[in-house]
């Protein structure tokens, strides 16, 4: 029988702000990104402004779409309780083709 869903609120997730205790929240679900902060390619900086928050239009924004299958490792078991779809990524959900052919290109001109 599966499990079930953990949820934590807005609020909780605020409290998880700061260098050994680094939590974002992407498409409602939550990740620990405490220890990838030393490793992420763009620096702790982007970590550090955007814990405790859901990081959904930035991490669409900034990243390339192979970085999806990066994520599951730093999935804590949390859901965000109230977690809702901007405006934003509205927009991006019914762009998400180009959007994964942009990424695409973006890796093989980073190749280049």
């Amino acid at each position: 029988m599966a499990e079930p869903k953990r949820y934590v609120t807005s609020e909780e997730l605020k409290t998880h702000n700061k260098p050994g205790d680094l939590w974002i929240c992407i498409q409602g679900e939550v990740y620990d990104v405490s220890q990838w902060m030393k490793t992420h390619p763009g620096g702790d900086l982007p970590l550090l402004n955007l814990a405790g928050q859901d990081v959904t239009d930035a991490y669409i924004a900034l990243h390339p779409s192979i970085a999806w299958k990066y994520l599951d490792k730093f999935f804590n078991g949390y859901y965000l309780k109230d977690y809702a779809i901007s405006d934003v990524s509205k927009v991006t959900e019914s762009c998400t083709p180009t959007s994964r052919k942009w990424g695409c290109l973006r890796r093989k001109a980073m190749e280049f």
